[in-house]
C-alpha cells in the first residue's frame, strides 16, 4: 500500500498500443500497477475478491472483473472498513495529516470531504495524466468507461482544480414521496395516481395540494381528521423537496466557483411560501403531545398518513410495512420544466501526500476498479419495491443525472438549514422576513468558505 511502502518512482508505460485498441488517457496506456497496494477507505464494509461471495449474475460479474485486472496488473486492491461513520472524519483528517494516511482513497460524506479540501489535505486529482475525468475512456477494448459522476466533479471544482469525484449515480440519497395505495384508493383516488400524473407530466404543486386537501379526511364525522397528507415533522428534508423542485437550492456556486447564498432568489422564496401553504391548508398533521422526535415515522408505516417526504434510503424501512406503497419525486414546481433529484453523494478523495506519479497510479487503479461489467443498474433493485414502477419510473429519473442538483449547503460549516425550515410552520409574514433573519449569518459562513479556497 502506498502509505507503508512510500514508494517515489514510478515507471511510466511509454509503448503505444497497437492499431485499433481503445487508448485512456490519449495515446498512451495507463501507468504499471506492478507491485502496489491499494485501499479504499469507507466506514461500512469490506470488499476483497479472495473473500467476498457473490448474492447474484452481477456481483459474479464484477468479482471475476476484479480478480483479472489485480492478475493482469500484478497489484492489489481492496474496499476496507478503516473507521465508523462517527470516526470517519477524523481518522481521514489526522492520519494524512500526519503524512500517513489510513487509506489510498477515502470516501467520505460530502462535507468531510470538504473539510479537507479546505485544509489542503486534499490532491485535485482532475491533474492527473493516467484519466481524464471530464470524457471518461474505457481501460480495455469491449469494456464500459467508468462512469465518473460529472455533477460531482463540477460541484468539487475550485479554480480549476478538482479535488473530489463519485462513480455512479447513488440512488439511495434523493429526496422523494412514499405514499400509501391503500389511502389513497379508500380517498377515492387512483392507487396509482402518483406514478401516472408523474409519467405524463402533470404532477405539479397545484395537483399535489389538491390530493392532499382529499387524502385529509374526517372518515366518521365526528370534527376530527382521521387521517392526513401528511406529517409535518422532519421539515429540513420536506423544504429540501420543495425548493429543489422549483430549481431552488440553499447555496449555489456562481461562474468563478465561489458559493453564493440563493435563499433570496425569487423560486426560493416562491418555493417557501407553498411549503407554508401546506401548513396553513391543513393538511399536514402536528407532532401529538408526548411523542418521540421520530413519530412520523411509524405514522407513515402503521397507515396513518398517506404520504412520506425523505430521501430515499427510507425505502429499506418499509419493507414489512402492511399496506402497499409507491415512490415518486416530488412534483414540478412553477419555475421548473422538469422533475429535479435532489441529492448527495458519498465521494472518493485522494490524500495530497501522494506523489503526482503516485496519483497516476491510483487513478488509473480505480478507473479498473470501477469499470462497470453491464450496463444493467435496474434488476438488483425490483425486490425492494411493492411495484416495477418504482424502478421503470422514479428510480429511471433518479438515475438520470441531467435532473440532478448537488446540496451545496453541506458544504457550508456551520450552516444550518434548520434555522429556515424550523421556523416556517411557525411563521408569520412574508418569507423573505424569514429568510432575512439568518441571511447576514449565512453570508459569513459562506465568506468564509470561499476564502479559504481562492
Amino acid at each position: 500500500m502506498f502509505k507503508r511502502t512510500r514508494q517515489v518512482a514510478i515507471v511510466l508505460c511509454v509503448l503505444m498500443l497497437a492499431a485499433g485498441m481503445l487508448l485512456l488517457a490519449g495515446c498512451k496506456k495507463g501507468p504499471s500497477l506492478k507491485g502496489t497496494e491499494i485501499i479504499i477507505g469507507n466506514w461500512w464494509a469490506d470488499y476483497d475478491v479472495t473473500t467476498v461471495v457473490p448474492g447474484n449474475e452481477n456481483d459474479e460479474k464484477l468479482l471475476e472483473w476484479r480478480t483479472k485486472i489485480q492478475k493482469d496488473n500484478g497489484f492489489t486492491m481492496k474496499e476496507k472498513n478503516i473507521a465508523s461513520w462517527s470516526e470517519m472524519p477524523q481518522v481521514a483528517a489526522i492520519s494524512i495529516m500526519a503524512g500517513d494516511p489510513e487509506a489510498t482513497v477515502f470516501v467520505l460524506q460530502p462535507d468531510w470531504a470538504m473539510a479537507l479540501i479546505t485544509q489542503g489535505l486534499a490532491y485535485p486529482v482532475n491533474e492527473s495524466k493516467a484519466v481524464d475525468l471530464k470524457n471518461p475512456q474505457p481501460v480495455e477494448r469491449g469494456k464500459l468507461p467508468p462512469e465518473w459522476n460529472q455533477n460531482t466533479i463540477n460541484a468539487f471544482n475550485f479554480g480549476g482544480k478538482v479535488y473530489s469525484f463519485s462513480v455512479g449515480v447513488n440512488l439511495t440519497n434523493a429526496q422523494v414521496i412514499f405514499f400509501n395505495k391503500r389511502l389513497f384508493r379508500e380517498a377515492g383516488l387512483d392507487p396509482n395516481l402518483p406514478y401516472d400524473m408523474q409519467r405524463d407530466g402533470t404532477w405539479t404543486w397545484e395537483a399535489y395540494l389538491d390530493i392532499c386537501k382529499r387524502l385529509t379526511r374526517d372518515v366518521n364525522n365526528d370534527g376530527i381528521m382521521d387521517t392526513y397528507a401528511l406529517p409535518r415533522d422532519l421539515s429540513t428534508e420536506i423544504l429540501d423537496a420543495i425548493i429543489s423542485s422549483n430549481g431552488a437550492t440553499y447555496i449555489d456556486k456562481d461562474s468563478s466557483g465561489r458559493f453564493v447564498n440563493a435563499t433570496n432568489r425569487p423560486e426560493f422564496l416562491e418555493a417557501l411560501q407553498f411549503a407554508i401553504r401546506l401548513n396553513t391548508e391543513g393538511v399536514m398533521k402536528p407532532r401529538p403531545e408526548g411523542t418521540n422526535w421520530d413519530w412520523f415515522k411509524s405514522e407513515f408505516a402503521d397507515g396513518n398518513v398517506a404520504m412520506r417526504i425523505d430521501e430515499s434510503y427510507v425505502w429499506g424501512e418499509l419493507g414489512n410495512m402492511r399496506d402497499d406503497w409507491g415512490v415518486v419525486l416530488f412534483p414540478k414546481g412553477p419555475r421548473s420544466s422538469n422533475y429535479r433529484v435532489f441529492t448527495r453523494e458519498n465521494v472518493l478523495v485522494v490524500p495530497a501526500t501522494f506523489s503526482a506519479e503516485q496519483v497516476d497510479q491510483i487513478m488509473y487503479a480505480l478507473a479498473l476498479w470501477y469499470t462497470p461489467v453491464n450496463d444493467d443498474w435496474k434488476s438488483g433493485w425490483y425486490n425492494t419495491f411493492r411495484d416495477a414502477r418504482a424502478v421503470d419510473e422514479t428510480l429511471e429519473l433518479i438515475h438520470n443525472t441531467n435532473l440532478h442538483m448537488m446540496k451545496n449547503h453541506v458544504f457550508i460549516p456551520g450552516l444550518q438549514r434548520g434555522n429556515i425550515a424550523w421556523e416556517m410552520w411557525y411563521h408569520e409574514g412574508d418569507p423573505a422576513q424569514l429568510v432575512e433573519r439568518v441571511s447576514s449569518n449565512w453570508n459569513n459562513l459562506v465568506n468564509e468558505v470561499n476564502t479559504s479556497l481562492f
